[in-house]
């Protein structure tokens, strides 16, 4: 983790200066995360946290009705008060989304050296920021610009997902089982290569597209038969 509160160009972190960044995707699944603000905000940035199976707890004096369903469910851990800095001490991650700026600021100002924060419209008070998203299964494609224009990136986003429809899902599907099978099936790095390359042939696509999986597979193993006993 970086040393707290500085860029790598030696800027205080909260200056005007910032680094680009370093793009990662975080496994935070069991991770307890702590939102501060119950309204449509922290309801969006929930159910995100909720769907890589964060330890979410929600510190806020009301709460938006999607946030009330997951607590009266026990998805969240809810604690109906104003934040205070001992709210935060036992999170990994800190996202404060609340419309009040003074109360943003405390939950920055009171971060641990141990904690990653977030604080929505101050990219200079986060350690991370969380770029606009297409999902399709385990395809991701992520969209950032690092704070200055959540809107640009949106944009971008819902014109990416014009061009990679939901059949991308059991492509990349499709795809990972074939990486698997040639990992395998074939032992040298050099021949597994233009088979990875080969997968990625238009007629695979179509193929799904079409529903025609069988031809899809025979495809695949009239490929990887070809590897293997040449």
């Amino acid at each position: 983790m970086h040393e707290r509160g500085r860029s790598h160009k030696g800027e205080e972190r909260g200056g005007n200066v910032r680094s680009d960044g370093y793009p990662v995707v975080l496994h935070i699944a069991g991770m307890p995360v702590t939102v501060v603000g119950g309204g449509r905000v922290a309801a969006r940035k929930v159910e995100k946290l909720l769907a890589a199976d964060a330890r979410v707890t929600v510190i806020s004096p009301q709460l938006h009705p999607k946030l009330a369903v997951w607590a009266e469910q026990g998805q969240i851990i809810w604690r109906p008060k104003r934040f205070a800095p001992e709210d935060i001490l036992d999170a990994r991650l800190v996202i404060a989304a609340t419309d009040d700026p003074d109360v943003n600021r405390a939950v920055y100002e009171a971060r641990q050296p141990h904690q990653w924060v977030n604080v929505v419209d101050r990219p200079d008070w986060c350690d991370f920021t969380v770029p606009a998203t297409l999902r399709r299964g385990r395809l991701a494609i992520s969209v950032s610009t690092g704070g200055a224009s959540p809107e640009l990136a949106k944009r971008i986003t819902d014109e990416l997902a014009e061009r990679y429809d939901n059949v991308y899902a059991d492509y990349v599907e499709f795809l990972a089982r074939c990486r698997q099978e040639i990992l395998h099936r074939v032992p040298e790095r050099s021949r597994r290569q233009p088979l990875f390359a080969a997968l990625l042939d238009p007629v695979f696509l179509q193929l799904t597209r079409e529903g025609r999986w069988e031809e899809r597979d025979r495809r695949f193993q009239a490929l990887l038969n070809q590897s293997i006993y040449l």
